[in-house]
């Protein structure tokens, strides 16, 4: 029986510019190990996951090569340059493996260092019975629409039910042949890659993500981050 490949594809090109870190968050060092290191190593160790690309800002190489120097795995393919928005980055990665014959691919995000096993399983797993499977998170806070009044933030009316939303966390797993074609096919920036899903109405599952499969983004996702390593 033909080996059915399943990669993961991680998101690194960012500069991180809403975290205010001197170095671009993917690359923070917290305990002697780079974010970005932390996140190649999840899918690496990962006995699904067959090969990992990650996306990359040239400026970044040296930044790179120091966080991988620790991983010796022939599962880690040489990083592809990314583009100037994030749907540019993954169509570049996805053109990059697109002639390996892969059939999964998961989209991460670069600065997302603490993925589980069970979530990067359970997204493979998934695809057996949808065509696009991603993690989330329901809500628990009341949500608000708000406004500006008299340069202040207010309450301009109350938000949706919180039961009918949900937070979209990644990776993200998807047949290859359709979000490699559809990313190939499509011009406009979208902030992950379900949203693509969605527009064409396909079969989308969600799994349960975790508050611990934090994305860093802001100096206080840091500080959370520095707690979590």
């Amino acid at each position: 029986m033909e080996k059915k490949i399943t990669g993961a594809i991680i998101v690194a090109a960012g500069e991180g510019i809403r975290s205010k870190s001197k170095v671009p968050k993917q690359y923070l060092n917290f305990g002697h190990k780079m974010v970005l290191e932390k996140n190649i190593e999840n899918f690496i160790c990962e006995s699904l996951i067959d090969f990992v690309l990650v996306v990359i800002n040239e400026k970044h190489r040296p930044l790179y090569n120091k966080a991988i120097a620790k991983i010796s795995s022939s599962k880690l393919l040489a990083p592809c340059s990314g583009g100037e928005t994030r749907s540019h980055s993954v169509k570049n990665g996805l053109r990059m493996i697109s002639n390996i014959g892969c059939k999964k691919i998961l989209i991460q995000d670069g600065a997302r260092p603490f993925t589980s096993s069970e979530i990067i399983k359970n997204c493979i797993k998934g695809l057996d019975k949808f065509d696009v499977v991603f993690p989330g998170i329901e809500i628990s806070d009341t949500i608000y629409i708000q406004k500006i009044q008299n340069n202040k933030k207010t309450v301009d009316k109350l938000g949706p039910n919180r039961n009918t939303l949900v937070r979209a966390q990644t990776p993200q797993a998807f047949h290859f042949d359709y979000i490699y074609e559809r990313h190939l096919n499509s011009k406009e920036e979208y902030t992950d890659d379900v949203h693509l899903a969605f527009l064409d109405k396909k079969k989308i599952g969600i799994i349960c993500g975790s508050e611990y499969n934090l994305k860093i983004t802001t100096p206080e996702d840091i500080k959370i981050a520095e707690n979590f390593f």
